[in-house]
């Protein structure tokens, strides 16, 4: 998989778990709930959810943005392993805010199966 092409997948997994996050908490999701959680400006949201309905993974309607069952499915992964590594890090003593970046960063670096196996060994649920 070429650079960009990871990047790209990244970037979905994290507004994905964005959204899941966002409407776990507040039962809805504007553009706007997701620039403020990520950082990012209004017009790169409206962007990267284009791309993310146009994949069958997201939909914005009146506003509110949805998973498809396909995009919850990822969503929730990568919201598992987050805090998986983030649990990982706060126990060995790294401080929250430092955790939850590097846990973010964390999620994506390993395949499905070598995650599974880590979690494995620390006794721990992979999902």
């Amino acid at each position: 998989m070429n650079r960009s092409r990871k990047r790209s997948t990244e970037s979905s997994e994290d507004y994905l778990e964005a959204i899941l996050r966002i409407r776990s908490e507040r039962g809805s999701c504007r553009n706007v709930d997701i620039a403020c959680l990520l950082g990012y400006s209004k017009a790169s949201v409206t962007k990267a959810l284009a791309g993310l309905s146009a994949a069958g993974l997201a939909e914005v309607v009146a506003r509110d943005v949805r998973l498809t069952p396909e995009g919850e499915r990822i969503a929730r992964r990568t919201l598992g392993r987050h805090r998986f590594f983030e649990g990982l890090l706060l126990e060995a003593g790294v401080d929250g805010k430092t955790a939850s970046r590097e846990a973010c960063r964390m999620e994506h670096c390993l395949s499905e199966g070598s995650f599974e196996k880590l979690a494995a060994l620390l006794g721990e649920s992979a999902t």
